[in-house]
């Protein structure tokens, strides 16, 4: 075989992995993509829930539903939420539990707040979306 004959048929060979590599990539980048949006989604529709869930212990009349479902919300939150977020619940978990004695209202504002920043941050990815985020409080009956 000649050399033109050898690039005759390398070109061609070439042509077909070329673009059968960019469709490898192309596959995998979309994947990718699919799969981080469809996390997304879950984290969103959960912490929706883990506030309607704080709220409900705040302004719901039937207080034992209430902390049942804040209860369901907080032991899934293991499955969903970030490390940093969890740690945040739970904290704020111990602090509101009723075998909690001192209780003081700005530390409870402080822990809600650290636990919204960090449901922000692991929503979007990035701690810049909490620059000035006000310190936040429970809105309800109170």
């Amino acid at each position: 075989m000649t050399m033109e004959e050898y690039i005759q048929l390398i070109v061609p060979v070439f042509g077909i992995v070329s673009v059968a590599l960019s469709a490898a990539f192309s596959y995998y980048f979309a994947k990718r993509k699919q799969i981080l949006t469809d996390e997304k989604k879950l984290k969103e529709k959960f912490y929706l829930d883990l506030i309607g869930a704080l709220s409900g212990n705040v302004i719901d009349d039937d207080r034992e539903k209430a902390m049942d479902k804040l209860a369901d919300i907080q032991n899934k939150s293991l499955l969903v939420g970030s490390p940093d977020m969890v740690n945040c619940l739970m904290k704020l978990h111990d602090y509101c539990k009723v075998s909690n004695t001192n209780r003081e209202s700005d530390e409870q504002d402080k822990l809600l707040t650290a636990l919204i920043k960090a449901m922000r941050e692991d929503l979007y990815g990035n701690s810049k979306v909490n620059k000035n985020f006000p310190q936040i409080h429970f809105s309800g009956k109170h």
